[in-house]
């Protein structure tokens, strides 16, 4: 291959093929061809496994498919694969491995009311009874999965579609995702940070507009934020459930957050009032107007460019539209954010990333299409995993 390279790497393959090759993509475009040699028995009668050292590229990801009969291309930075019934595993897997699956547990009972958590189990969890996984808190649990798009609001995040296919191209950690449940209507107080309170202008009847064409008063609901209380349900309570019933790897630098709008907004204030909790966190078309003064100036902002840099990772994103030809998914804020975060000493490609989505509305399907990329920034395959 051209380019500086490293020791060779090696591929294992399970195939009923007689001479199969793999075809190597290099940076000209242009492809290079090595054949695979018979290394031993396969799984079942007429299959054999296969093996070929291929030269790497130094630090780099490179890609590659099987031929003849796979059109599936491959990018990873791993050295030592196995392909297995179409999938890449940067460990030696059990014969057969069970697809991904989602759980669901109706009634969470804890200090908030109770609520469902939805559990995604990668392939192979039962095979594999050895191994530990990362974790992903993702909120607004109802609207995560496909399996479940009938308990969601709008629509689902297809979050088990799209870790499946990540774990199974190679692309993505095996992981678990906790899936927790808002409270629908205590939602917004509960994602809302205890240094914010909120006005949330109430529904108008005919009466109540009478009296305030003479008033020019517009009646709210005083939201005080209860994020902390949120926090702490998280850590002492779901967190300590999930340890103590699957096989998590414990720590920070394995625990991630995710979330949209209200609850990006409480996956900043979990980053940077509880560091210890989570390393990682996606915040996708926060709502950071909701904590701006009468001026304009939002204390999140300040807080992310006034304090010390905390030591987490960061993916920040916005779309260009709140909805079809109109608005703008608070995507001044979301700049005003990476802004802040760079100032305080954060670095894009290092420990964040900022993406904007030309086109990308304030919805379920926008962050859908955007989470491969997102999940690849939280726990992306390295050697070893």
């Amino acid at each position: 291959m051209a380019g500086n390279t490293k020791n060779r790497g090696i591929v294992h393959l399970y195939s009923k093929y007689p001479r199969p090759k793999l075809i190597i993509k290099q940076k000209n475009g242009a492809t290079r061809s090595l054949p695979f040699r018979r290394a031993g028995p396969g799984r079942r009668p007429g299959e054999y496994q296969w093996l070929v050292e291929p030269p790497l590229p130094e630090q780099q990801q490179w890609s590659f498919r099987i031929n003849p009969n796979w059109k599936r291309t491959f990018a990873t930075r791993l050295s030592n694969i196995w392909i297995q019934d179409g999938e890449l595993f940067g460990y030696q897997p059990a014969a057969f491995v069970s697809p991904s699956r989602v759980v669901k547990l109706r009634r969470f009972k804890g200090s908030l009311p109770a609520r469902s958590l939805y559990i995604y189990l990668p392939r192979g969890y039962d095979e594999h009874g050895d191994r530990r996984y990362p974790v992903i808190y993702m909120h607004d649990g109802q609207n995560c999965f496909e399996k479940f798009v009938a308990d969601s609001y709008a629509g689902s995040w297809r979050a088990d579609e799209t870790a499946g296919s990540l774990i199974s191209a190679g692309r993505m950690r095996e992981c678990i995702i906790v899936a927790v449940s808002n409270s629908n209507g205590e939602r917004l107080a509960e994602y809302l940070p205890p240094y914010v309170t909120f006005e949330r202008p109430l529904p108008l009847k005919d009466n109540v507009i009478g009296k305030m064409k003479k008033t020019r008063e517009v009646p709210a609901e005083v939201i005080h934020g209860r994020a902390d209380l949120t926090a702490a349900y998280y850590q002492e309570e779901v967190a300590t459930y999930i340890n103590r019933r699957y096989r998590i790897l414990g720590g920070r630098e394995h625990t991630a957050t995710c979330g949209s709008s209200m609850a990006a907004l409480f996956s900043t204030y979990l980053a940077w009032e509880y560091p210890d909790f989570a390393r990682q966190h996606a915040l996708l078309s926060p709502a950071y107007h909701v904590t701006g003064d009468s001026e304009g100036r939002s204390e999140t902002l300040e807080r992310l460019r006034s304090q010390p840099r905390r030591d987490v990772r960061l993916w920040l994103d916005s779309g260009t539209l709140d909805a079809p030809g109109r608005g703008d998914d608070d995507m001044i804020n979301t700049q005003k954010a990476r802004d802040a975060l760079l100032e305080n000493g954060y670095v894009i490609g290092e420990d964040m990333q900022y993406y904007l989505d030309e086109g990308g509305t304030h919805h379920e399907s926008a962050w859908a299409v955007r989470l491969p990329k997102v999940f690849e920034f939280l726990f992306p395959l390295l050697e070893g995993d």
